[in-house]
């Protein structure tokens, strides 16, 4: 290989070494040490260092508060926002959630599942319910929102699922009443990738009265309506192993 191959060769795995040690913070709770980044990736600790003051110098990475090791950049963070607002099935979605808040009367909202909860990538509010109020970036937290419980439950985890399987074999999705005094309920409905994992969630916010002890049957045909479609576009036929059946 002459030398302007050779060159080439060594920027690929630069790029692929720096993939790993972003994967390896993806899969992390907590800030990650260079001593267990090298160990995990097979590396001796100057090399990952080097790549690590690479993607430092770039922002895509930084370091901990009192040294504890490396966490994602601002950058990168940024990046992951751009991503996640911009992509196709939250793109998609769109005229499915408009149509429905315009249905119902209720805010309607799409959902990411996130290790801790569930992220709200799209909210159309209805201005005839000023009280509900639910903003882009807000994380939904486990186990009070069904968009939650949806993730948790399709990503294997164990919980108290009995009442949700129950709700995904009566009606397709899951509910939930106000458990915070706020007056709130929602209602969330599962979309899948190809592969059966859980893509997104899209429902409704809404008065808690109106959930309780269970939606309308209207309000439950709205919710499933809108998420057949999108799945029909997104990955037509998929659904997850763990789907319960009667």
């Amino acid at each position: 290989m002459n030398a302007k191959g050779d060159e080439q060769s060594g920027s690929v795995k630069s790029v692929e070494v720096a993939v790993q040690i972003l994967d390896a913070l993806t899969e992390a709770t907590g800030p990650v040490r260079v001593t267990d980044l090298a160990r995990d990736l097979g590396m001796t600790k100057a090399r990952v260092s080097r790549h690590l003051q690479t993607l430092s110098m770039l922002k895509l990475v930084e370091r901990a508060p009192a040294g504890s090791g490396y966490v994602f950049g601002r950058k990168l963070m940024k990046y992951g926002r751009a991503a996640v607002y911009r992509s196709n099935i939250v793109e998609l979605a769109q005229p499915y959630l408009r149509r429905m808040r315009d249905e119902t009367g209720h805010t309607a909202v799409q959902t990411l599942p996130t290790r801790d909860g569930s992220l709200v990538v799209a909210a159309m509010p209805n201005e005839f319910e000023p009280g509900v109020a639910i903003r882009l970036g807000t994380l939904l937290a486990f186990p009070q929102s069904p968009s939650a419980r949806l993730g948790r439950f399709f990503e294997g985890s164990r919980f108290a699922s009995a009442v949700l399987e129950a709700n995904l074999v009566r009606f397709g999705l899951d509910f939930e009443v106000d458990v915070h005094g706020n007056g709130l309920g929602g209602i969330a409905a599962p979309i899948f990738e190809a592969d059966g994992s859980l893509a997104t969630t899209v429902g409704l916010v809404l008065s808690s009265a109106l959930v309780d002890p269970e939606p309308a049957a209207a309000l439950i045909a709205q919710v499933s309506s809108a998420a057949a479609a999108i799945q029909a576009r997104y990955a037509e036929g998929a659904t997850s192993p763990l789907m319960p059946v009667a």
